[in-house]
């Protein structure tokens, strides 16, 4: 088992087809290719990349090129549910075995040192998240299995509030009931969500919590309100480094 892996981690694309634009002014087909190429140039290649979430926006019928164009990452894709993607059509994407048995995208890689826990926290055509009852319980589960390991989690939606006017009511409605179930681990060393398309990190209960930036555009988090924001239209992807024990992240800005 290697002693030292890396996690590239890839959020929001709210890729569209070829010219088309989200919110018909950002062009996210082109940003994600450009997504790829500073993945690939990176003078470390992960070993494995978790798009974590959002990964189209709201056609199903995008996944087809996007999917196309994640093989030129040339490494493992693990895809997670966000609040713009479509639970069924995802699914014809990514292998069985990322699918539980009630059909929501959760599952875990555990051939690492760290055990890494893909969570599904979206209501399909609702912006904000939850945790169904069922996740919980697969969730309790797989840390049950897991006590030897230190764990990382993933999740679309942030179990918290962040502080921003734009995302605090829409993140995950039930993350007090997650907070309270994985700080019974002490393993569990961070939680790592999207959504916010901004930079956020906090320390509760002694488990890091911190976001991805988006691939695509950032929204400021100390936005005022929701009218005429300011859109940053910087990108980036995550890197998560885990050597012999120790997880250090940074944020690498995409080559535009």
């Amino acid at each position: 088992m290697k002693k030292k892996f890396i996690i590239g981690q890839i959020s929001d694309t709210h890729f569209v087809n070829k010219n088309e634009k989200l919110f018909d002014k950002f062009d996210t087909y082109t940003r994600f290719v450009k997504t790829i190429e500073t993945c690939n140039e990176l003078l470390e290649i992960p070993d494995f990349y978790i798009i974590s979430g959002d990964l189209i926006h709201d056609n199903e019928s995008f996944y087809k090129e996007f999917f196309k164009l994640c093989n030129n990452l040339k490494r493992p894709v693990y895809a997670m549910m966000g609040n713009h993607d479509k639970r069924n059509a995802l699914k014809k994407y990514v292998k069985s075995d990322l699918i539980d048995s009630h059909g929501y995208i959760n599952y875990t890689i555990s051939n690492y040192p760290l055990e890494i826990i893909c969570l599904d926290t979206a209501i399909e055509n609702n912006i904000e998240g939850t945790i169904f009852e069922t996740s919980i319980k697969w969730l309790e589960e797989k840390l049950a299995k897991s006590r030897n390991k230190p764990v990382i989690i993933f999740m679309h939606h942030p179990p918290i509030e962040i502080g921003s006017v734009l995302f605090d009511h829409i993140n995950c409605n039930n993350g007090d009931e997650f907070i309270k179930l994985i700080s019974k681990y002490q393993n569990v060393k961070e939680v790592i969500f999207g959504h916010v398309h901004c930079f956020f990190d906090k320390i509760i209960n002694g488990i890091k919590f911190s976001s991805c930036p988006s691939a695509s555009i950032q929204y400021p988090i100390d936005a005022k309100s929701d009218k005429n924001i300011q859109l940053d239209t910087n990108g980036y992807v995550k890197i998560i480094d885990y050597d012999q024990g120790e997880i250090s992240t940074k944020h690498v800005n995409i080559n535009n």
